[in-house]
């Protein structure tokens, strides 16, 4: 009886697992997380998106462009700063933000 304890848990986490893990159950959590959307919801989300579209569309990138070159005990160390740049549909940068991300890139020479 000792031994049949450990291998009974076993087997009954597996088929628990394999339930949730199933299409049976996947099924029924769409079908329970489908609702409609109210009219009025409808209604509103269409009129933010024709309000957005009167708006110049913007572009946002990442960009990553060299801030500065030293170095240190024969080796030489490149940094690197992320920059958010916003562009308009022709490709002109309308703004260029520099982000807290840096990157350090360090090779002997």
């Amino acid at each position: 009886m000792k031994k049949f304890a450990p291998i009974f848990i076993i087997v009954t986490t597996i088929a628990i697992i394999g339930y949730f893990d199933s299409a049976l159950f996947a099924e029924k959590e769409d079908a329970i997380a489908s609702f409609p959307l109210p009219e009025e919801e409808i209604a509103s989300a269409t009129s933010s998106s024709e309000q957005e579209n009167n708006q110049p569309q913007q572009i946002a990138s990442l960009e990553t462009k060299l801030v500065d070159v030293t170095e240190d005990d024969g080796y030489v160390v490149e940094v690197y700063r992320e920059y958010e740049v916003f562009k308009d549909e022709a490709g002109n940068i309308i703004e260029s933000i520099p982000t807290e991300n840096y990157q350090y890139l360090r090779y002997k020479e």
